[in-house]
C-alpha cells in the first residue's frame, strides 16, 4: 500500500468537506515496470499495482480468446483442471451440425505450477504464444480497477450506492486522490478519475452517513457470516478481529467528519456486539487448540516449544521501524520492513504475521497509545 502524504495539497475551501469519485477505464493492456515507474513516481509502491503472477498471465492469455457477442467464429475459455499440480484451460471453438450447436475443445493450455512451463496442444497454439508473449509482465485495465479501490480504501471512501461505482472521500485525502489521478495521465491508456466537490449542507452531511451506516453494516454482516464458517483454525478469526478494528476506524473518521449528522451509537453498538462474537469464537477455538499438545517431537524425539514475545516488545519493535523510515506506512509494508531487519515476529502459531502487526499496533492506538497514529485506513506512522 501506498505511503502517501493524506493531507489536503490543493483545496482548503471551506464551501466543502468532500468529494464523489468516479472512473472509467477501457481495455488495455500494458508494460508492468512502466506502469509501476508511473506509481512510483508518484508517491505509491509498487505493491499498490503488483505485476502478474505467472498463473495470471496464462489465464489473461486464455481467456483472450474467449468471444460470446460474435455467431461465427464464437469462442469460449473454460478452466477445466485446477489441482495441486497443474492448471488446465480449454479453448472451445463453436460447431454447428444443421440445427444442432455445440461446442468442442480445439486448444488445450496447461501450466505447471511448480515449473512455470506451459504445454498448449490445438489449433491455436500458435496464437496462443503470441497472447502470452503479450500479457507476460504486463499489467491490464483490471489491476488498474484494483489499483483504483486500493485507493478509496487508503482514503476511507464510502460507496453513495450499495452497487459501487461512486465514493464519497474527505477533504483530507484529495492528495492521494490527486496522486492517483496523475498515475493514470501517465499510464495514458485513456483511463480517467473524476472529482466531484461535494457542498458542505446538512442535507449532503445525513448523505453521506447513510452511505457509512450501509457500507458498515453490510461488511459486518459478512464478517459474522465468514467467521461462522470457520471451523478450526483461531488464526482465521483473527483477520476478522483486524477488520473490525478497520471499521470501528472508518466510523471514527466519519464521525469526526460529519459532526451531529453522524448518529454512530447505533452503529457504534453493532460494532462492539460484532466484536464480542468475534471475540468468543476465537477464544472457544483457542482453548480447542491449547488442549492439544503445546510441543512437538523433533527426528530425535527432543521436545522443542515454539517461542512466543509480548505485545509491548512487538510495540517497541514498530516504533523503532516507524522513527526511522519517518513516513506514514501500510501496516504490510511495516511487516516486510520489520522481517528485511531481521526482527522476531511474536505472532501466535499459524496467524498471519501482518494482521498480527495490524491487530497490536491498532490495539494500542485504540486504547490511546500516544506513540502511534492512524493516518489512512490500515495506514500508520509515529505520533
Amino acid at each position: 500500500m501506498t505511503t502517501l502524504n493524506s493531507n489536503n495539497s490543493s483545496n482548503n475551501s471551506n464551501t466543502n468537506f468532500g468529494v464523489n469519485v468516479w472512473w472509467t477505464c477501457p481495455e488495455f493492456v500494458l508494460d508492468g515496470e512502466k506502469a509501476q515507474q508511473a506509481l512510483t513516481r508518484n508517491g505509491f509502491e509498487t505493491e499498490d499495482m503488483p505485476l502478474p503472477s505467472r498463473r495470471n498471465e496464462v489465464s489473461r492469455a486464455a481467456y483472450s480468446f474467449q468471444d460470446r457477442r460474435h455467431k461465427d467464429g464464437r469462442r469460449v475459455t473454460e478452466k477445466a483442471k485446477d489441482n495441486s499440480d497443474k492448471v488446465v484451460y480449454g479453448i472451445l471453438g463453436r460447431t454447428q451440425d444443421g440445427e444442432e450447436v455445440g461446442y468442442t475443445q480445439a486448444t488445450k493450455v496447461t501450466l505447471d505450477k511448480e515449473s512455470g512451463r506451459v504445454e498448449v496442444n490445438g489449433e491455436l497454439a500458435n496464437h496462443f504464444d503470441k497472447a502470452l508473449s503479450v500479457y507476460s509482465g504486463a499489467i491490464t485495465d483490471a489491476d488498474v480497477r484494483m489499483f483504483l479501490r486500493k485507493v478509496i480504501a487508503m482514503t476511507y471512501g464510502v460507496a453513495k450506492r450499495p452497487s459501487g461505482g461512486i465514493y464519497f472521500v474527505p477533504n483530507r485525502f484529495m492528495g492521494i486522490i490527486e496522486s492517483a489521478q496523475r498515475v493514470l495521465a501517465a499510464l495514458n491508456v485513456g483511463a480517467k478519475l473524476y472529482v466531484e466537490r461535494v457542498v458542505d449542507g446538512a442535507p449532503e452531511r445525513s448523505l453521506v452517513w447513510d452511505s457509512v451506516e450501509m457500507s458498515v453494516g453490510s461488511d459486518i454482516d459478512t464478517i459474522l457470516s465468514a467467521v461462522e464458517n470457520i471451523g478450526k483454525r483461531a488464526s482465521a478469526v483473527r483477520s476478522h478481529e483486524a477488520k473490525l478494528s478497520e471499521l470501528e476506524s472508518y466510523m471514527n473518521v466519519y464521525r469526526q467528519l460529519l459532526g451531529e449528522e453522524a448518529k454512530y451509537e447505533e452503529l457504534s453498538e453493532k460494532i462492539k456486539d460484532a466484536t464480542s462474537k468475534v471475540t468468543a469464537k476465537m477464544t472457544a477455538l483457542n482453548d480447542a487448540e491449547n488442549g492439544k499438545k503445546a510441543v512437538k517431537v523433533t527426528a530425535s524425539g527432543s521436545k522443542v516449544r515454539r517461542k512466543r514475545g509480548t505485545a509491548a516488545k512487538m510495540l517497541e519493535d514498530i516504533e523503532k521501524v516507524l522513527s526511522d523510515l519517518d513516513k506514514p506506512i501500510h501496516y504490510r509494508e511495516l511487516t516486510t520492513e520489520m522481517v528485511a531487519r531481521g526482527i522476531e515476529m511474536h505472532e501466535t502459531p499459524g496467524a498471519d504475521t501482518a494482521e498480527w502487526v495490524y491487530t497490536t499496533l491498532w490495539t494500542a492506538v485504540r486504547h490511546g497509545d500516544t506513540r502511534f497514529e492512524a493516518v489512512g485506513r490500515g495506514i500508520f506512522a509515529t505520533a
